[in-house]
């Protein structure tokens, strides 16, 4: 079992996980900036996004409801397949394939020992947990923002699903260094109107962009981010598929390079207020499970 951030995993927060937040990248399909002539400003669609912003946020607010899924990581590094188990402490994960094959014992046993160490110290467990918050706080900045930081034009419908094109409005003055990225970034943007939900946004940055938070670095002009969410069961949505192209430089000397795609997938409803020691328990029956269906 390994431990897990809010970066990698813990996008509960809603359509925006963590990475935009950090990386701030922005879908083909568009002309460069999205300003082409084809583009006509609509107000009703620029509303319509303000609606389900607000209720994505909503939402977040008040589910607080625990899952238990699979996890797939490709990276230029190679493939991985974790189970991840949400509680109130943060999300921690087992490791069941690295590019097709299992964990090794000694492997196994390193994340063993990492988790057990977590679970075992309060302190580090609040430090997680601050770190935390403070990328659902930037990633909400990001959300709110973005009924005002664009322009909107409807360009298909297909059921309950409503395609928006989207490009940066000329007149938004951005009130963060978080938000100072969409002058950078144009794209596409499917909402569900039923419910009101973001269902998938596909966008890229039409030029180079500058950005801190600590880092001090530029992401580069054609980098891409496309990430979806679902309905996972009747009461919850979820991010489900996340794919991240971006490369740039940090501090001025060092080359940045994010090249990440994540599929979640198995959604377990858990219950509620579940508590990091009661987490590993579940992994461990989890693979326990498992090792008993492999000897049948």
């Amino acid at each position: 079992m390994s431990i897990t951030t809010a970066r990698g995993l813990a996008r509960r927060l809603v359509l925006l996980p963590a990475a935009l937040v950090f990386l701030c990248a922005a879908s083909h399909g568009d002309d460069g900036a999205g300003q082409g002539p084809n583009f006509s400003n609509d107000p009703k669609a620029r509303e319509l996004v303000r609606r389900v912003v607000a209720n994505e946020l909503e939402q977040e607010a008040r589910d607080k409801s625990h899952y238990m899924f699979r996890l797939k990581r490709v990276t230029p590094k190679g493939t991985s397949l974790k189970e991840i188990v949400q509680t109130d402490q943060g999300s921690i994960a087992r490791t069941l394939l690295i590019d097709g094959k299992a964990p090794t014992e000694d492997e196994k046993r390193s994340e063993q020992d990492k988790i057990t160490k977590l679970a075992n110290d309060p302190d580090a467990q609040r430090q997680r947990m601050k770190r935390e918050k403070e990328d659902e706080n930037r990633a909400q900045i990001m959300v709110k923002a973005l009924p005002n930081a664009f322009l909107y034009q409807e360009i298909g419908r297909d059921g309950d699903t409503v395609k928006l094109r989207f490009r940066p409005d000329p007149n938004y003055e951005p009130a963060s260094r978080e938000e100072s990225v969409y002058t950078g970034m144009a794209g596409e943007l499917w909402l569900n109107v039923a419910q009101q939900r973001l269902r998938k946004i596909d966008a890229h940055l039409f030029h180079d962009v500058d950005f801190g938070w600590g880092i001090l670095g530029r992401l580069y002009k054609g980098g891409s981010f496309m990430v979806e969410q679902e309905q996972v069961d009747a009461n919850h949505w979820d991010t489900t598929v996340m794919k991240l192209d971006l490369t740039g430089k940090a501090l001025l000397f060092k080359s940045l390079v994010y090249k990440e795609q994540e599929f979640e997938s198995d959604f377990r409803r858990l219950p509620d207020h579940l508590t990091m020691a009661q987490g590993v328990e579940i992994l461990k029956k989890g693979a326990t499970e498992m090792a008993e269906k492999q000897g049948e």
